[in-house]
């Protein structure tokens, strides 16, 4: 599947939930899967229907589960049902973690981001879609945000202008990032 960039409509539209399982469904989740598996430089470790230009509420995780092995999850219609009063900028206070999006390739910035969530979510079982309740805490808590915002038309540069934070790109040739304008991601 394309993933699709920026400033592609398909961004900002509010994703349509899912009603129903069937064969087109499934097709679709497979596909989804295999191209965020297969996503490499750079690697991405989510990607969400309206990434690959489907108006659906789902998205797809590649995250280490308890037992540090990477792990593919699909999340249809989900939403935070509980979350930490504190946002963060990275794993420790001094630590910021930049954010990047396989929709924004070059663009990164810190996201103040909660640092546990608790997501509701549906998965597929048989032909069914099956109610799922998980807590995630530190870097996986900040991927599910990150996905969730793309249900909802947010990209993660728009948190960092809302909260005055840099975004910066990656120079092609040294791979340096390099503080831009805020400016340039207001009206995409």
């Amino acid at each position: 599947m394309k993933i699709v960039t920026i400033p592609h409509s398909a961004l900002r539209q509010e994703a349509e939930p899912v009603t129903h399982v069937d064969k087109k469904l499934l097709r679709f989740i497979s596909d989804l899967e295999k191209t965020l598996a297969n996503k490499k430089n750079p690697q991405g470790v989510g990607l969400a229907a309206p990434q690959v230009d489907k108006n659906w509420s789902l998205f797809t995780t590649l995250l280490e589960d308890e037992q540090g092995k990477n792990t593919q999850r699909i999340f249809i219609n989900p939403t935070i049902v509980d979350a930490s009063d504190e946002l963060i900028l990275g794993p420790t206070e001094d630590e910021t973690s930049l954010e990047g999006c396989l929709s924004m390739p070059g663009i990164y910035g810190p996201v103040p981001r909660h640092s546990w969530t608790t997501f509701r979510f549906q998965q597929v079982k048989g032909n069914e879609l099956i109610d799922q309740e998980t807590t995630f805490r530190d870097f996986a808590s900040r991927v599910m945000q990150h996905e969730l915002d793309h249900l909802h038309g947010i990209l993660f540069t728009d948190h960092a202008i809302k909260h005055g934070l840099p975004i910066y790109k990656e120079t092609k040739i040294t791979k340096k990032l390099e503080e831009v304008d805020p400016a340039l991601f207001e009206m995409i």
